[in-house]
C-alpha cells in the first residue's frame, strides 16, 4: 500500500497526493476480492466494485 501511495509521492516530490484520507485526491479502483492477486487469476470475473476520480463515484 505504501508504494502505491505515499511512497509514489514522495518519489515525485508531491504532497498532494499519497494518501488516502479527506482533503486528498485519490483515483481509486475498488474491488470486491480478498486480495488483488485475483485480478491476474479471475479473468472475466467482474471484481470491480467502484471506479472513483478525484473522489468522485465514476462506475
Amino acid at each position: 500500500m505504501w508504494a502505491s501511495t505515499a511512497g509514489g509521492a514522495a518519489a515525485l516530490q508531491r504532497t498532494d497526493v499519497g494518501a488516502i484520507r479527506p482533503g486528498m485526491r485519490a483515483d481509486l479502483a475498488l474491488l470486491d476480492a480478498p486480495s488483488h492477486v485475483h485480478l491476474a487469476y479471475r479473468p472475466g470475473v467482474p471484481l470491480v466494485a467502484q471506479v472513483r476520480k478525484d473522489g468522485a463515484a465514476v462506475a
